[in-house]
């Protein structure tokens, strides 16, 4: 059908928007987003970020 998985998104809801230990052993493709929501302060934060060989880099994120 012409769709392909880009990204996956998860929250964390005791620590930041950051990919744990696990999240980075368990990456399964370096082209995806792995998009994080922390719920641990009043205001929910979203973050982005690649995954490649266990190096963890952020990306933009824009809301439209």
């Amino acid at each position: 059908a012409g769709m392909a998985i880009v990204g996956v998104v998860h929250s964390h809801t005791h620590t930041d928007a950051y990919p744990s230990p696990t999240d980075i052993e368990a990456a399964p493709d370096p082209s995806w987003h792995y998009v994080i929501v922390s719920l641990r302060d009043t205001a929910p934060m979203l973050r982005s970020y690649r995954i490649v060989d266990g190096a963890v880099a952020e990306e933009p994120v824009t809301i439209i």
